[in-house]
């Protein structure tokens, strides 16, 4: 076992760190913040986390989700280009799947308009938001009961909540992939519901899709470009 693997045994966190060593190696970033957070003695074995989890949640979540799994409390990015024209801004902040089904209550946040919103809000659990810039954008999985691969949806106050193409591990590994740059989970909403609160993003999206493949360039952002033009 090599000292990383001791360091990080789980595979989505040794994802994480090469993520922070990108973000750091780019010499035209500012990263005020690539870290983990605190590690729990009760979050070190996952077996009684996802027995938790469908127990007492009635979340009996399948071994895709389970392959996911990271013991930090949160792990957390935020990050500008130094060039202070550029339109690009990025940030996350991973909550602890348990912590997050437990705590992270959608509707503790927002209650919802209307008996259906209400509903749905009821079941939304926040596990990746943006509390640094402030933007009120975040990520959610539902937490219908006996949901072995929970729903992802993404909230933003001007278009309120909508269904991600996207399940959990594909939130993560995509997550990966952008960096976090604000507003890259529209590219995974239906085109016809990016409204209002998508159209602010859009250059900052593009400026995304044109420098990170030069950036990253182990990285395929081919998808991520079609779903934009698709948007746009």
């Amino acid at each position: 076992m090599t000292q990383r693997d001791e360091e990080f045994p789980f595979p989505y966190e040794r994802s994480c760190a090469r993520m922070f060593q990108e973000l750091r190696s780019v010499d035209e970033f500012r990263v005020a913040k690539a870290e983990f957070g605190k590690l729990s003695k009760l979050m070190q074995d996952p077996a009684p986390v996802f027995e938790s989890l469908a127990e007492r949640h009635g979340l009996p979540l399948n071994e895709a989700v389970r392959n996911y799994y990271f013991r930090h409390k949160e792990i957390t990015a935020s990050w500008r280009p130094l060039n202070e024209e550029s339109e690009m801004v990025g940030e996350f902040r991973l909550s602890h799947l348990l912590s997050a089904v437990a705590q992270n209550h959608m509707d503790d946040v927002w209650e919802g308009d209307d008996e259906e919103e209400r509903l749905l809000y009821g079941e939304l659990r926040v596990f990746d938001d943006t509390p640094r810039t402030g933007t009120g954008r975040l990520a959610a999985l539902r937490a219908t009961r006996g949901a072995t691969d929970p729903e992802i949806w993404f909230h933003d106050l001007r278009d309120g909540a909508l269904r991600m193409d996207l399940d959990y591990p594909g939130y993560l590994e995509t997550l990966l992939v952008t960096k976090g740059v604000i507003g890259w989970q529209y590219l995974y909403c239906a085109p016809e519901d990016c409204g209002m609160g998508f159209i602010p993003l859009v250059d900052g999206l593009k400026e995304m899709l044109d420098v990170f493949p030069r950036l990253f360039p182990h990285h395929d952002y081919t998808d991520l470009q079609a779903r934009l033009r698709e948007r746009t």
